[in-house]
């Protein structure tokens, strides 16, 4: 973060730290503060990198005003030393924010909002600084995909189960010294070991020359004497099924874990398997899903806006970067539609808007339109062109901060389509 608002500094978007490390050090911790709330509400993320990516973004758009009131909040007489408002300082920390917020899913979220903004953008000496950023996303983008729908001809490292080590299992002894003194003392009055003894409870007061009475008094000991032998032994063998049945069941939950994680690998390879099949056989078919028919019966315009939506309703919300160069090769091989056919945005704005009452109800509901006030996408542009009969193109073409006179191909357009619509999903942002 402090690395590229050193290289902001350098290409003139900073002014006015006239050397001094403490101001530096605030526009830090308001970077800081915008990547927390990025962190936080992703689907700030998107109206962030539009506003950053825009030269002529107004004092007026949200997310600078976001990055105002970050900075105000860390350097309260930022406006005694830049009497204008800083836009510039606001672009870069907008940057610095996202950047911070880069983390799994937000690194894709910016790089598919960004990346087909930039034809648009003006960024000066900044350019090369911030093209290395947005590649970094770009790279964590395709990582989040690949992990996601991992690579089948990897080599995994075979899973072991945990070999079940119960330890050295001692037999359990039973003193033989405390035995005969019991079954002594349950015999008679007298015995090898301790001789002749006064009477005392726990011996038999009779010998066995009396048989009713000894017999009765040497039941009720040995009664005792087996009993607590027989306790102890079940003692011993609790404890001993304790510690197998707590082995066992630690082997049985690894097992179970690495059977699961078998499981899962296998689905993502199916799922990645799938999305490979599903995206190959719509390319070579031609066929919308949702429209029932060829992409070639209907007008190119309005495949365009089509191919780019039905191919997101058959693949996961995250796809490798490969998939939106299918969607460009296919509309590329329609009757107009071709890579040397550019035409002004504006014209093909309103060819979409011209034919907004064959886009089917379902798909129109699932390609939300934007409600916000800050820059306008390519694919919010294409949504509000579907939205009204004679859209005003200049009007939104400034909102978009596009220049009046750019032009597009329909290949163009349709990839664009997909990759902002997947940030906007990517990003869970309520229309």
């Amino acid at each position: 973060m402090a690395n590229l608002l050193s290289e902001l500094i350098a290409a003139g978007w900073i002014e006015k730290l006239d050397g001094q490390d403490e101001r530096l050090q605030k526009l830090e911790r308001a970077a800081e503060s915008l990547a927390a709330e990025f962190k936080k509400e992703p689907q700030r993320l998107i109206p962030a990198i539009l506003a950053a990516l825009a030269s002529d973004v107004t004092s007026d758009d949200p997310s600078i005003q976001q990055a105002e009131q970050a900075l105000i909040s860390h350097w309260q007489t930022v406006e005694s030393v830049h009497t204008d408002k800083p836009i510039g300082i606001y672009r870069a920390l907008l940057l610095a924010g996202c950047a911070g917020a880069a983390d799994g899913s937000n690194a894709a979220i910016l790089w598919l909002t960004a990346v087909d903004m930039l034809p648009f953008s003006r960024l000066g000496r900044a350019e090369a600084s911030i093209r290395k950023l947005l590649e970094s996303f770009a790279e964590r983008a395709e990582s989040e995909a690949i992990s996601l729908l991992p690579d089948a001809s990897r080599k995994r490292k075979a899973a072991s189960v945990p070999a079940l080590d119960f330890g050295e299992m001692e037999p359990y002894k039973i003193k033989r010294e405390w035995l005969f003194t019991e079954i002594g003392a349950a015999t008679g009055p007298q015995n090898s070991q301790n001789g002749n003894q006064p009477f005392k409870a726990e011996f038999n007061p009779h010998w066995s020359n009396s048989p009713a009475p000894w017999t009765y008094e040497f039941a009720n000991r040995m009664k005792d004497v087996i009993g607590a032998l027989s306790d102890a032994i079940s003692e011993q063998a609790l404890k001993q099924q304790q510690v197998i049945g707590g082995i066992i069941a630690e082997a049985f939950k690894a097992q179970s874990q690495i059977l699961q994680e078998a499981i899962t690998s296998a689905q993502n390879l199916q799922s990645r398997d799938q999305v490979r099949l599903d995206t190959l056989w719509w390319y070579e078919s031609l066929y919308s899903p949702s429209m029932r028919k060829s992409y070639r019966d209907i007008d190119p315009f309005l495949a365009m806006v089509m191919m780019p939506l039905d191919l997101l309703a058959i693949t996961p919300t995250v796809t490798p970067a490969s998939v939106a160069y299918v969607l460009s090769e296919a509309v590329g091989r329609l009757p107009g539609a071709g890579f040397d056919n550019a035409l002004p945005l504006s014209d093909l704005l309103t060819s979409v808007s011209r034919l907004r009452g064959e886009v089917p109800t379902d798909t129109l509901q699932n390609f939300a339109a934007p409600s916000g006030s800050g820059r306008l996408s390519l694919r919010d542009l294409v949504r509000l062109a579907l939205s009204q009969d004679n859209p005003p193109m200049a009007e939104l073409l400034k909102r978009a901060y596009i220049p009046a006179e750019a032009a597009m191909t329909a290949p163009q357009m349709a990839r664009a389509i997909l990759r902002q619509e997947q940030a906007t999903r990517l990003a869970g942002v309520k229309k």
